[in-house]
């Protein structure tokens, strides 16, 4: 019997004292004296005000406890006063890890809860004072929510969101979030979903999400991980009119662009973001490569290598502040057709949009370009681009800008000062091997015409535009060639011979020997003037003189031309080209022609035969000396390079 007795006695401990105080704080539980503990050690543990409301056991297994309301306080600096508010809150609680001090929640559900979330720099509501990065002793299997509503606030970055969240988390769960408001100022709407979301996952978790931020649209799926989601790894799809927007949305500084729609693969991993490989559009041009974004702590940097397989030119007007091409089949958005709708009206020609200076010292930046063919206007003969752009403490500098030009190369070097009020800026190109057939596209006189131009440029000016830069630029322009063919027709028609014009008419042009040209063109304040600037073939010796104004964009040039042989009808007049760059008028110089017309006239009087006594020149045209022209040109920094 005594050995009976010790065995209910160690039973009675074993099992049933342990009911008993199970019992007894079930009890407590319920009671508002225990609701008020409970609060009371959780603001302890979180330094937060903590209410719970309506505390009811459920007598099933696993053990599971109802709160009519939990409600855990933001810290004061918040704007949105909880951090989460639910009611009709319902959890399961498995009892044997209690003992070991963790916490086993099998299953939790609750009908509605609200949550702000806010960020103040390195302040957020989820962080609690006493985080020690320990492991959590909790552990959540599963977790539903009928009706969730989130606020995400960071008013330094002017951003506010709001969320609808319903679904469940866990083994076949799924949660879905509908959200709309700001993000950077931009109006923001997002939808995703999270299949197989684990309420503590060790895996990265999958989503799918589309949404759009301001104009911009996005489309992505793939992993997240992290608790500031500095873990991503997803393919993404975004659209948009520029890629402008995507820089004011991700502090990355990129240029004006047509409209877009570019998809890759893109990472993060912490502060650094890797979008490769990726291939699309931009404007008409297909753009591919890859592209690294590293948010240092002192300066982030870009590190992109792109290229093209058939390059639109007229894609890169927003680059220059000029709009993309508009006409019918080109790629364009409304600000961007406003934009050329305007300049069509306009009197200027060069671009007077100004550059964003002051982004320039947001960040660093290594960008090479490569475009393997241009599709350009007929009138200009540009065939490939190369390009290398480094953008360092606020200065840009391309090194090289190499465009393939008429069979040869134009390749400078920019240099592009925002640091400076109003912007320093300076290019020094070097002209090689320019055909002369190809020079002039559009000029069927000009397709047997053999020889090539080479030369330099030397500028520097100070604007926040291009029109600016150029309307204030000093330094020369010098292009020489140093023999060749050209058509006849051409010199003849610079000369006005007008009988040897009409004869070369309607015929297979004709090819004259070119001696030499060289044309200096000398730039100050915006005004260049021609000095030395003569085209000499064994036909004709033409010469060149006035100005062109780039500040009120303004040509008054006229062209002298002088036969070196004899002809019947040639008229005795410059060439004059004036007016405004966008549509200049060309025509004879009116006074030598009525002079000639005039003594003509008086002429026929005597004897109409010698009327035309005065359009008959012998040729007093004179070689020019070609020797000392291009000994200049090379004194100037011209030289003809092998190749």
């Amino acid at each position: 019997m005594k050995a009976w007795r010790i065995i209910f006695i160690s039973f009675a401990v074993l099992v049933l004292l342990p009911l008993a105080l199970l019992g007894g704080a079930v009890l407590l539980v319920q009671s508002d004296w225990g609701a008020r503990w409970l609060e009371a050690q959780a603001s302890d543990r979180i330094h937060r005000e903590v209410q719970v409301e309506d505390i009811r056991v459920a007598w099933e297994w696993p053990l599971a406890l109802r709160f009519g309301r939990v409600r855990i306080a933001n810290p004061g600096w918040a704007r949105t006063p909880n951090l989460i508010d639910a009611s009709g809150l319902y959890a399961q609680f498995d009892l044997w890890p209690l003992f070991d001090r963790r916490l086993v929640v099998p299953a939790m559900a609750a009908r509605r809860a609200d949550m702000g979330l806010e960020v103040d720099g390195e302040n957020a509501t989820w962080h609690f004072g006493d985080e020690q990065g320990n492991p959590s002793r909790i552990e959540l299997a599963r977790a539903a929510l009928d009706e969730g509503h989130v606020v995400f606030r960071n008013d330094k970055e002017d951003t506010a969101i709001e969320a609808q969240v319903k679904g469940t988390i866990g083994q076949s769960g799924e949660m879905h979030i509908d959200a709309k408001g700001k993000f950077r100022g931009e109006a923001a709407k997002i939808v995703a979903r999270f299949p197989g979301l684990q309420p503590s996952p060790s895996q990265p978790v999958h989503f799918e999400a589309k949404g759009s931020v301001g104009r911009t649209e996005v489309i992505a799926d793939g992993t997240a991980a992290g608790d500031q989601l500095d873990h991503l790894d997803f393919n993404l799809t975004a659209t948009g009119p520029s890629l402008k927007h995507i820089g004011k949305l991700t502090g990355v500084v990129l240029p004006d662009t047509p409209p877009y729609r570019l998809k890759g693969h893109l990472k993060r991993n912490g502060g650094e973001w890797v979008f490769d490989p990726f291939d699309g559009k931009v404007g008409d041009s297909d753009l591919a490569g890859s592209a690294t974004y590293r948010k240092a702590a002192a300066r982030p940097f870009l590190l992109a290598n792109l290229r093209s397989k058939l390059l639109d030119f007229n894609d890169l007007g927003p680059l220059v502040g000029a709009p993309p091409g508009t006409g019918p089949g080109e790629t364009a958005s409304a600000e961007q057709r406003q934009k050329a709708a305007a300049l069509e009206v306009s009197t200027k020609v060069l671009p007077r949009t100004r550059f964003e200076t002051e982004r320039w010292d947001d960040m660093d930046a290594d960008v090479k370009l490569v475009a393997n063919k241009v599709l350009r206007p007929k009138q200009l003969p540009i065939d490939t681009l190369k390009a290398h752009l480094l953008l360092k403490d606020g200065v840009v500098k391309l090194d090289p800008l190499d465009f393939g030009f008429a069979g040869g190369h134009v390749t400078s070097i920019v240099n592009l000062d925002g640091n400076n009020k109003p912007m320093h800026g300076d290019i020094k190109a070097d002209v090689q091997n320019l055909q002369i057939a190809r020079l002039f596209p559009t000029l069927k006189t000009m397709d047997e015409a053999l020889g090539t131009f080479y030369g330099s440029a030397r500028l520097a000016g100070r604007g926040n535009s291009i029109g600016d830069l150029l309307g204030t630029s000093t330094g020369s322009m010098t292009l020489a060639a140093n023999g060749g063919q050209v058509s006849q027709l051409l010199t003849e028609l610079l000369e006005i011979d007008v009988a040897k014009a009409l004869m070369l008419l309607g015929t297979r042009s004709k090819q004259v020997e070119l001696r030499c040209a060289v044309g200096h063109l000398n730039v100050k304040d915006g005004v260049a003037t021609p000095e030395n600037f003569i085209i000499d073939t064994t036909q004709t010796y033409v010469s060149v003189d006035g100005t062109i104004d780039l500040g009120n964009e303004r040509l008054d040039i006229e062209t002298h031309a002088k036969g070196k042989t004899p002809s019947l009808l040639t008229l005795r007049s410059p060439i004059v080209i004036e007016g405004p760059l966008k549509g200049p008028k060309v025509h004879p110089k009116a006074g030598p022609v009525i002079a000639q017309a005039g003594i003509a006239g008086a002429l026929a009087a005597v004897n109409p035969a010698l009327a035309i006594t005065p359009f008959v020149t012998r040729g007093s045209g004179k070689d020019a000396d070609c020797t000392a022209l291009l000994a200049e040109a090379r004194r100037e920094g011209v030289v003809k390079k092998a190749g």
